[in-house]
């Protein structure tokens, strides 16, 4: 018996507690003109007062995006890439300062879980969106007219673009329409147009189609560049204007960026090619990071990103360094071990040519029998040669290095053999010491 009375009891208490529970949480009000979030929090969260509140803030942002994304019709978004989703995120993040204000309608709590109840006026938000919209506007407007009046300085008229744009695009729900030099437009539509217009209006060419290099050398070689805008009558030089370089094939050190002159001119600098493939291009165009740096809307980012300029290409003619090898034995030229010599360049990656004259570099290498002499114990002659090595730039004549070995041996048993065993242990000795040293410090540095 205690114990039905028990359960009695319990079910009278919950039924007494569910009667005090506030209407708006036993039944979720509805009201077309608010924006109502009804939250829910256990009391043992930190800070659960304001942990309500921002949910409150996001459950009503919600519903604010479902509304906007019914509104939006412009299918240009859609079109370069952009999807509503970005646009409305955008919306979303720009209506936090008014969703600040929400209106605190009611509160209710339980020995456990906090309730609040929020709401947000219809009308109040959308003439708060109005007039933000409003004042954008104004701004794009200008931006607009900076653009159109930028030509020769189409650099800072896209800087002017990005940024009306930025302005606009999260009031793209809305009605855009203004007066522009006394016709009705759709400012986001005139913004966007130009945006995509730019890839067809602008270009960037080269002085030259092509030009001839020498892989390996520290030979800096420079190639103009001259970026223009054209309108509907004429054709400006850009001025201030960001071009970019990277290789389309091949491999280098060149200056990555460059910023046109008064005149719409640039260089494009060459240090080094380091690969030998043939033939190699460098491709130029807009240096699109130039105008992203420090943009945060992500939705105009990707608009701009998504253009495709077109770019320029140069073709470079590579070679290999050409060598040429001046060699004596005895102060007469030639001879077989030569070609030991002519082998090692060539494997050293030079190009070893027969005329001197279309040469990069000349290898002199003179070697000198000092002595030979009969060793009557071993019955064998001993010879002894000094080899000079010398590189020369051959255009100018320069000298680059120099340098002795000297004592070089050999015996044989008879004199003329050992006379050419010393020119060929003196060639050897070449090759191992100073070849390679040669090559990789004074020409493929």
């Amino acid at each position: 018996m205690k114990r039905f009375l028990y359960l009695l009891l319990l079910i009278f208490t919950a039924c007494s507690m569910a009667k005090r529970q506030p209407e708006w949480i036993v039944e979720r009000p509805y009201n077309n003109e608010y924006y109502i979030a009804i939250v829910k929090v256990p009391r043992k969260a930190p800070n659960y007062v304001e942990l309500a509140r921002n949910n409150a803030i996001l459950e009503i942002s919600t519903q604010i995006s479902v509304q906007i994304d019914s509104d939006i019709a412009l299918k240009e978004t859609e079109e370069n890439g952009i999807p509503s989703s970005e646009i409305i995120s955008r919306i979303r993040s720009s209506s936090k300062n008014i969703l600040k204000d929400l209106q605190l309608v009611s509160t209710y709590e339980t020995k456990n879980d906090y309730w609040a109840y929020y709401r947000l006026s219809k009308s109040e938000y959308s003439a708060w969106r109005k007039a933000q919209c409003n004042q954008a506007m104004a701004q794009a407007l200008n931006l607009l007219a900076d653009f159109d009046s930028s030509t020769s300085n189409i650099a800072s008229g896209i800087a002017s673009l990005l940024h009306g744009l930025e302005l606009i695009v999260d009031y793209t729900d809305m009605d855009l329409t203004t007066l522009y030099k006394g016709n009705e437009i759709n400012l986001y539509n005139e913004l966007f147009y130009r945006l995509n217009r730019l890839p067809e209006n602008l270009s960037v060419k080269f002085a030259t189609n092509e030009v001839d290099l020498v892989a390996k050398q520290r030979e800096r070689k420079t190639v103009n560049i001259a970026v223009s805008y054209k309108t509907v009558n004429n054709e400006y030089p850009c001025s201030n204007f960001p071009v970019c370089f990277n290789f389309n094939s091949g491999k280098g050190e060149i200056i990555p960026q460059a910023i046109t002159d008064e005149s719409g001119k640039a260089e494009l600098i060459i240090n080094r090619i380091t690969s030998f493939s043939n033939p190699q291009f460098i491709e130029a165009k807009p240096n699109k990071d130039f105008w992203l740096v420090g943009r945060e809307n992500t939705v105009v980012k990707t608009m701009f990103n998504n253009l495709q300029f077109m770019p320029v290409i140069l073709k470079l003619n590579v070679r290999r360094p050409k060598a040429y090898l001046e060699y004596s034995f005895d102060n007469t030229p030639g001879t077989d071990f030569r070609n030991i010599l002519v082998k090692k360049l060539q494997d050293l990656d030079l190009e070893v040519t027969e005329n001197q004259n279309t040469s990069d570099y000349t290898f002199k290498v003179d070697i000198y029998n000092r002595s030979t002499n009969y060793l009557p114990l071993l019955n064998q002659y001993s010879a002894t040669a000094d080899a000079y090595i010398e590189l020369l730039q051959t255009g100018n004549g320069k000298s680059i290095y120099n340098t002795n070995i000297t004592g070089i041996k050999s015996t044989a048993s008879l004199p003329e053999i050992a006379r050419k065993m010393s020119e060929l242990n003196a060639v050897n000795e070449i090759c191992d010491k100073v070849m390679f040293m040669l090559v990789e410090q004074y020409i493929m540095f």
